[in-house]
């Protein structure tokens, strides 16, 4: 199965335990070397600061909701040594500029698609520069 980064971005995480909603999903946290999704920043109600959850913990994507055994499998970002790098601000494709193999500009990154099987970044959804962007909307890489 697979869903857009921004269907992702919102969706009420549920603890199987308890049948209550424990959090919020934010943004995916990637391992640029893979494009692997290892983490979600998830926003818990009564908290200033974001928790991860890591993918390995989530037990089902459901079409409106994702689905944890409980909330204890939410974690503090400074507490998942294997992460690297600053949990806090995990890379993202969005926003990025996409080249070519001739060096010709193609657009940035809109969106991108992430096989909730594997955990991987599937396709990337380019919008092309403003001057290009009459002969098409948007390409799938």
């Amino acid at each position: 199965m697979y869903a857009l980064e921004s269907s992702l971005n919102g969706q009420p995480i549920i603890s199987l335990q308890t049948g209550q909603i424990v959090a919020e999903a934010s943004r995916p946290v990637l391992d640029i070397a893979t494009l692997e999704v290892v983490a979600f920043t998830c926003f818990v109600p009564h908290r200033r600061t974001p928790l991860l959850i890591m993918s390995s913990d989530i037990r089902q994507y459901a079409d409106d909701c994702i689905i944890i055994d409980d909330e204890d499998q939410l974690t503090e970002p400074e507490d998942i040594v294997r992460l690297g790098g600053n949990p806090r601000d995990p890379y993202s494709p969005l926003k990025k500029i996409v080249v070519a193999d001739t060096g010709r500009k193609l657009g940035v990154v809109d969106d991108y698609s992430i096989n909730l099987e594997t955990n991987r970044v599937q396709k990337l959804y380019v919008k092309p520069p403003f001057w290009r962007s009459w002969a098409s909307s948007s390409m799938v890489i």
